[in-house]
């Protein structure tokens, strides 16, 4: 089972099914699916489904945490997660394990997203010994690169992605080394 993992005024706490009405939520609002879901609005169904997959992912360590603010309840969620079919085939993505975040809009600006990357990048070096994190940002993303760089992350190409041009990042996790 994936721990908790604490932040700045709060956690990344292991995701459940009982998040699934807060996690479509989440994925339905339109500034979050634009870059995430490539504008796509995903059924019930494939919400449920995303929750499934990340629970097959537990016995790695791997899958979505869900971002507990201490005060404010659900503000997203973040994983770690094996890139998919179609990105593995780019030779900087091959094998790789990408960190995702979606953040509720109302909690933009307030560091949250580097601070549940910076848990992720941690545990990832700490806990699951990788020695890389990969990561693809749709290009006109702008907030995301700023956190993919704020976080250490650097650009390694470009691939054309399904609706927009995806930048490639990755992370080279060296022991004793703390995120930015």
């Amino acid at each position: 089972m994936k721990p908790c993992l604490p932040i700045p005024h709060g956690r990344l706490r292991p995701a459940l099914d009982d998040n699934l009405d807060d996690l479509v939520k989440l994925l339905h609002d339109k500034d979050v699916r634009r870059y995430l879901c490539d504008d796509t609005v995903l059924s019930r169904a494939a919400v449920a489904a995303m929750l499934a997959d990340s629970e097959q992912l537990n016995p790695q360590g791997l899958g979505l945490w869900v971002i507990e603010r201490m005060h404010g309840g659900f503000a997203g969620i973040a994983g770690l997660q094996p890139v998919s079919a179609e990105m593995d085939t780019a030779p900087a993505m091959t094998g790789g394990i990408e960190p995702i975040i979606a953040l509720n809009p109302a909690y933009w600006g307030q560091g949250i997203a580097s601070a549940a990357l910076g848990a992720l990048i941690l545990y990832a070096r700490s806990s699951l010994g990788l020695s890389r994190l990969v990561a693809a940002v749709d290009e006109p993303n702008a907030s995301s690169h700023r956190l993919m760089q704020r976080c250490g992350f650097t650009i390694m190409g470009k691939v054309p992605g399904p609706a927009n041009v995806l930048v490639l990042y990755t992370l080279l996790l060296g022991v004793g080394e703390t995120p930015k």
